[in-house]
């Protein structure tokens, strides 16, 4: 095999690295975007298969820069269209992020991007650096990796490699740590401003060395001093920075779950509270009514008709008050709305229910909650701001849905779309912990497999659950 040959080999598997890398990447940002930063955004195989429109970038580059240089290429001009590749994958990311997300394109494909960008950066000074550390850090090395062999030759490829196995481990923790098991641990904006400039200063300090005179350090021991501000700074960006903002995340995180568990508990109190008290006026009940019936048939055999029936009016009275107020077809949901109920009816607010869930709806106890309390006290806060509250809860069965309205009053418009693809978006002063609720929603609902809209107009608010019917 000739020398030629060999160059041409290690090129290919340096691209396929590089290609396979920047693809990671991308799908990396996304899950950080999701678990990390309260986006609402999904991997979809599409969104998986419109990143691999990397490669076809590379390939039309690589055609155009055949075109043009039909000699060999000078490792200066290769160097100029490295750059120029790059920042079209740059601008290939942006447009990627740009269809990826449903609210705050913009914004968002220019957060992703910079994103991706720092991430790069810091994956490819890392690993060339490290491995012109622990191929000896020399002189003659360094100007054969950017001055004779640029991009290609063995310890390219071992940079390459580096990148890639590096971006692989992230992507893998981030998927399967993160993304699959559904573990969103949104980070607040201090921490987000604390790990930024954690970055900057971690891109800046190691290479401190590289602006030192000449003549006070030598180029080995440059290399190595920065070799050595890498392997520490790794260590510290890789562990103590994620780590104190995952945990603070986590304890956010948690303080939602254990409101939405103390829900889930109230309910249960509730509902074992009113069996109780069923239980009891049913007992007295039971007890006293042979008496009643006695007393309605020899009122009914003394001619005494009225009295007969204003007795038997009050039984059925009785009756009816031993019934629940609120009948769904769900038992968890009964508790739920009756609770809420209770709430509604100290803020004055019309509370209407129509229809009825057959066989109930077949979600877990802690979904239920997640679903609907938070549903009822949206509607409950914004309801209350009005001057004629109401709330109407509606359930109509289709084929194969369960289809639950809940609608109610309100002082104006809501943008929808940023209600249901952001976290963070809500009305109160304390942002950091309010205005996850319909986020929270969205996903317990998906979860169940089933769908959530929201229709917004000047005067009302319209929320739709779609639940598939177990039967």
């Amino acid at each position: 095999m000739t020398e030629e040959m060999i160059m041409f080999i290690y090129s290919l598997v340096n691209a396929v690295l590089n290609n396979a890398q920047i693809i990671l990447a991308m799908l990396l940002v996304i899950m950080v975007s999701a678990c990390f930063l309260g986006r609402y955004i999904q991997l979809s195989k599409k969104l998986v298969l419109s990143s691999l429109g990397v490669l076809l970038l590379t390939i039309i580059s690589t055609l155009i820069l055949n075109f043009i240089y039909t000699d060999d290429i000078t490792n200066e001009e290769y160097f100029v269209m490295s750059n120029i590749m790059s920042m079209a994958m740059f601008v290939y990311g942006f447009i990627f992020y740009l269809f990826a997300f449903k609210e705050k394109k913009f914004i968002r494909a220019l957060e992703s991007t910079l994103c991706f960008y720092l991430f790069s950066l810091y994956i490819s000074n890392f690993s060339q650096i490290s491995v012109i550390y622990l191929a000896g850090g020399t002189e003659e090395i360094y100007e054969d990796l950017y001055y004779n062999n640029y991009a290609t030759g063995p310890l390219w490829l071992a940079i390459s490699s580096v990148n890639f196995l590096l971006t692989l481990l992230l992507f893998l923790i981030a998927y399967f740590g993160f993304y699959r098991p559904k573990k969103f641990y949104v980070i607040s904006t201090p921490y987000r401003i604390l790990f930024v400039v954690w970055i900057l200063l971690f891109m800046i300090v190691p290479f401190i060395p590289v602006v030192l005179p000449s003549e006070e350090i030598s180029f080995e021991e440059r290399y190595r001093l920065m070799s050595f501000l890498f392997g520490i700074g790794i260590v510290l960006l890789g562990l103590a920075a994620p780590v104190i903002m995952v945990i603070s995340s986590v304890e956010r995180s948690l303080r939602e779950k254990n409101k939405s568990q103390e829900t889930y508990i109230n309910a249960e109190l509730e509902y074992i509270g009113q069996y109780k008290k069923q239980q009891i006026e049913t007992r007295a009940f039971r007890h006293d009514i042979k008496n009643n019936l006695s007393m309605i048939r020899m009122m009914l055999e003394q001619g005494h008709e009225d009295e007969a029936r204003s007795h038997l009016a009050d039984l059925l009275g009785n009756v009816s008050s031993l019934s629940p107020k609120y009948v769904t077809g769900d038992e968890m949901l009964d508790i739920i709305i009756s609770m809420k109920a209770d709430k509604m009816d100290a803020q004055n607010i019309t509370f209407d229910l129509d229809g009825v869930a057959d066989g109930g709806l077949k979600i877990k106890p802690a979904d239920m909650c997640s679903i609907f309390a938070n549903a009822l006290d949206n509607a409950i806060e914004a309801a209350s701001a009005c001057s004629e509250p109401y709330i109407r809860f509606s359930i109509k069965r289709t084929d194969k849905f369960f289809v639950i309205k809940i609608k109610n009053s309100a002082t104006g418009k809501t943008d929808t779309d940023k209600l249901l693809s952001s976290s963070g978006y809500t009305s109160k002063k304390d942002k950091d912990h309010h205005g996850f609720g319909l986020m929270n929603v969205r996903r317990s609902v998906e979860d169940c497999n089933g769908i959530l809209k929201a229709e917004s107009e000047d005067d009302s608010f319209t929320l739709s659950i779609m639940m598939p019917r177990a039967d």
